[in-house]
């Protein structure tokens, strides 16, 4: 997928002091080959997806947006988000609604670039933000990533080759990187 493609089929909208405000956000949670997976969206976008058994995912999205509605409710948005963690090379739309700072963002967004099947450096991520020297930062931003699967964080290894870290644990790193490899 070139970058226009990508650019034309993701998207990233900062969530904004006033967006926070008066958030509601739908979630529901789904059975995947890697586990429990709970995805959530506000009405602009993707939120937060993670895994794990739904009251600790709740919880965690309780933290994250302190003040926001949640309801337990399916949206076309939450579906698209399904169907791309089934099948990374669907070709689904898909919108972030994220709360993260500037350099975040451009990190997240970045990792939106890296291919299905293929991993790529930290260090490349930090050149390709302007940012040669910011390794250790890209890596702090790849470790805060609050949708997995969808910002391919997983595809994100060290320069030596070896995996890394994962927030989820290595053992789901190494699946979906084995899944996507034959794919």
């Amino acid at each position: 997928m070139s970058n226009q493609e990508r650019q034309s089929r993701y998207k990233i909208i900062p969530i904004t002091v006033d967006d926070e405000k008066n958030l509601t956000i739908r979630y529901d949670s789904f059975d995947s080959i890697y586990g429990h997976i709970f995805v959530a969206a506000t009405d602009k976008g993707i939120c937060y997806l993670g895994i794990g058994d739904e009251p600790e995912m709740l919880e965690e999205l309780k933290k994250r947006f302190l003040n926001a509605v949640l309801v337990k409710q399916k949206n076309q948005m939450i579906k698209d988000a399904v169907t791309q963690v089934s099948n990374p090379n669907a070709t689904t739309e898909i919108t972030f609604h994220l709360k993260g700072t500037e350099f975040q963002l451009n990190v997240w967004d970045e990792l939106l670039n890296t291919k299905v099947g293929e991993t790529c450096s930290y260090m490349h991520i930090a050149e390709k933000i302007g940012r040669p020297k910011a390794v250790r930062a890209v890596a702090s931003a790849i470790g805060q990533n609050p949708v997995t699967f969808l910002i391919p964080c997983h595809r994100i290894i060290r320069s030596d080759g070896t995996l890394g870290g994962y927030y989820w644990g290595l053992d789901i790193k190494k699946k979906i990187l084995k899944h996507e490899s034959t794919i």
